[in-house]
């Protein structure tokens, strides 16, 4: 059955397979697509609506970003959250997005800066209330304005793909200690610096939210590993979290 309009948010998109993509990224992080489960490509096109060749197109994109496994003559299975490697997603992501805004910030059109600037104003709009999947959608589009306005497209693609895995953890685990206002408060500080065309305060910025979200992490899976929920494999002499 195709998924109603109203449980998926409107992303813009130029074709079909990016609104496959938009949709299909969407359900998988905030679990509607369970980790684990295991679909056919025309099961995925009935959900969302779209056919088969944009929705095999959008899969590949997520194979990509660690998102599905495709196993041919199998199916598609749903990738489990990677609880091993959360904190190296976030240590990642800590350099290539100092990159992204620092060159966002010097590199960014009149448009772009205009649209960063209704970014935060919904930003500051969602501070109002709880509402983590409009974060989402918000977290979505300002990762694509961001990694487009870097013009390094090599970057933003790797920055895209550590944002989604980024964003999955945060929406499955939102109860451990996730402040939404204050996460707000910190996209909007780095925006800022983009906008006014501030490198140097970008970076800063930058590295305060991905201090937030390390600390944020590491915090939920210690106490996923205290409740047996999850188990973390020592690794070498730096083990531990």
């Amino acid at each position: 059955m195709t998924a109603p309009k109203s449980a998926l948010f409107s992303r813009r998109a130029g074709s079909q397979t990016e609104r496959a993509y938009g949709l299909l990224e969407e359900m998988i992080v905030t679990g509607e697509l369970p980790p684990a489960s295991q679909w056919s490509e025309h099961a995925l096109g009935a959900k969302i609506g779209l056919g088969r060749s944009p929705v095999r197109d959008a899969l590949q994109k997520l194979a990509f970003q660690r998102l599905v496994r495709i196993a041919p003559r199998q199916g598609i299975f749903i990738s489990e959250i990677d609880y091993q490697g959360q904190l190296q997603i976030i240590e990642a992501r800590r350099e290539i997005e100092h990159l992204i805004v620092a060159q966002a910030a010097l590199r960014a059109t009149g448009k772009e800066r205009q649209a960063m600037a209704r970014l935060v104003q919904e930003l500051k709009k969602l501070k109002r209330r709880h509402d983590m999947r409009s974060y989402l959608r918000l977290h979505f589009a300002l990762t694509s304005q961001l990694g487009t306005a870097s013009r390094n497209s090599y970057a933003a693609e790797f920055y895209a793909m550590l944002q989604t895995l980024a964003r999955r953890f945060l929406y499955f685990h939102q109860k451990h200690h996730s402040e939404l206002e204050l996460i707000c408060d910190l996209h909007i500080g780095q925006l800022d610096a983009v906008i006014e065309g501030q490198p140097e305060a970008a970076r800063q910025a930058a590295a305060a939210r991905n201090d937030y979200a390390e600390k944020l992490a590491r915090d939920t899976i210690m106490e996923l590993i205290a409740a047996s929920e999850v188990t973390i494999k020592p690794v070498g002499k730096a083990a531990g979290i």
